[in-house]
């Protein structure tokens, strides 16, 4: 005899909205083809989740162009510093939230960590993330909306994140950035 799956329970909440946010509402759940009901329940489980993580992690959210404008002042060499900053923090972010060393044996585990993270659900580094590894390569794909800085800085993040922080011995075999998209692709040296 098989038993059915727990269903989490949940409650009923009732408020009323304004026709400018229910409108807003109706336009994403249209473009997500999704019941509006559905989009507001995503937008507050996103919202409280994003909360709590800043709550946590005693951190301010900078919105994209801000954030653009800051890089778009920076050098060579101040790029590279913050990309490294950067690189540090996602470290500590991924060793706690993960709980796992970060090596080659967990890095898959860390892929989807990081498709989350800087996708939709996560900080919106990226309108669309594909990360796979194929053919003994790593490969990191990502479109955005914000500019080629963007793109350069998250590059150099990127590389730092692999080579310091995962340990891992690849050499960058493709390195395509525009405007709004990221391609890389590493080896195994």
């Amino acid at each position: 005899m098989t038993k059915k799956p727990l269903k989490k329970k949940s409650n009923f909440l009732g408020f009323r909205l304004s026709e400018e946010i229910l409108d807003k509402l109706e336009l994403i759940a249209k473009q997500e083809n999704k019941t509006r009901g559905i989009v507001a329940k995503d937008a507050i489980e996103q919202w409280l989740n994003l909360e709590l993580f800043n709550q946590t992690n005693e951190m301010i959210m900078v919105s994209k162009s801000i954030f653009s404008k800051i890089l778009s002042k920076l050098d060579d060499l101040s790029l590279d510093a913050i990309a490294k900053d950067f690189a540090d923090l996602l470290s500590d972010i991924m060793k706690f939230s993960m709980a796992k060393p970060m090596n080659e044996d967990t890095f898959k585990s860390y892929i989807a960590f990081l498709i989350d993270f800087f996708g939709k659900n996560g900080l919106k580094w990226f309108n669309t993330i594909d990360i796979q590894i194929r053919d003994n390569s790593f490969i990191f794909r990502g479109l955005h909306d914000m500019d080629e800085v963007y793109s350069n800085f998250f590059s150099k993040f990127y590389n730092f994140l692999l080579s310091e922080y995962f340990e891992l011995e690849y050499t960058t075999k493709i390195e395509e950035k525009t405007s709004n998209l990221i391609h890389l692709e590493f080896k195994p040296k």
